[in-house]
């Protein structure tokens, strides 16, 4: 089971069966994660410019740096990131799964184990600091802790579950909620060590940081899963009217002006209504399944 190998059997076989609703720590005992992707590996990709400028991150105490501080024409500038590490901030290698040979196997196990697309950042931490500070995040995380530790206080969430740019942190920061979370004790807090892996589900805000005092970098890989939703199985089941004619007409531009839209909306609609009455799921179920199950480039 390939997501035993984030949480361990038991907890797998449970995270199959429901989705989680709230966070949890679990033991990942003798998982090959640890040892395929030490903390070394990472910091060979970071010395060495092995990453996509597009995808890297330098952030301290919630303020990122410009890309330009470590990249150049889309290209990495070498020792950049190791200095910008050097002097307290934190690295986010974002879609790993597309520079790792093991990763993009792992995720291909778990992406056809549940129909989940996902990707995978590589988040390093020097002693004493911390990158992000108060977000939520608008997918399920399993944060699998390989070096030092670094504690989580984890708030319920502001919003009910967030996906995609809908209900997005950034979009709905307030000051009023910072305070908030600044003056409020943390519903749940963790101190995830090597062997750790924290299941969070979508839009708990957390603030993770590394312990003072701890000498050890802290070093994570975050599992980003986007559950599926009914919205994706609605989405995939009117994708197979595309074998109706009737769907496929073209539609003249006339009837597409503000004045028409909505008797042309009607229009549609009942045919759909008519068409998802007569459809035979176990005939489409195939066909469903296809379109959850895109290829991982496509996540």
């Amino acid at each position: 089971m390939a997501l035993a190998t984030l949480v361990g059997q038991e907890a797998a076989a449970a995270l199959l069966r429901a989705c989680p609703t709230e966070p949890a720590v679990y033991r990942r005992e003798g998982s090959e994660l640890d040892e395929r992707i030490p903390l070394s590996l990472i910091e060979a990709y970071i010395d060495h410019g092995l990453t996509d400028p597009a995808f890297t991150a330098a952030v301290k105490d919630g303020r990122a740096v410009h890309p330009g501080r470590f990249s150049r024409g889309g290209r990495m500038r070498s020792g950049r990131l190791r200095t910008l590490f050097e002097s307290g901030h934190t690295v986010n290698l974002r879609h790993l799964q597309e520079r790792v040979p093991y990763l993009a196997e792992l995720c291909r196990a778990i992406h056809a184990e549940t129909g989940y697309t996902l990707f995978v950042s590589g988040i390093v931490t020097p002693p004493g600091q911390q990158g992000l500070t108060h977000h939520w995040d608008q997918f399920q995380a399993a944060v699998t802790q390989v070096n030092g530790r670094k504690r989580w206080p984890i708030w319920r969430p502001e919003v009910v579950s967030p996906v995609d740019d809908y209900l997005d942190s950034p979009g709905m920061w307030t000051v009023e909620m910072q305070e908030r979370w600044d003056s409020t004790e943390p519903y749940a807090e963790y101190v995830l060590a090597p062997g750790d892996t924290l299941v969070l589900p979508r839009g708990w805000v957390h603030s993770p940081h590394c312990l003072s005092g701890d000498p050890d970098p802290s070093f994570h890989l975050t599992f980003a899963l986007r559950e599926r939703m009914p919205l994706d199985l609605a989405e995939a089941l009117v994708r197979t009217a595309l074998h109706s004619e009737e769907f496929r007409a073209g539609i003249p531009p006339e009837r597409l002006t503000a004045e028409n839209l909505p008797g042309t909306l009607d229009g549609v609609r009942s045919a759909l209504v008519r068409f998802l009455a007569m459809a035979d799921t176990s005939a489409t179920a195939g066909a469903v399944r296809a379109g959850l199950v895109p290829l991982l480039s496509e996540a």
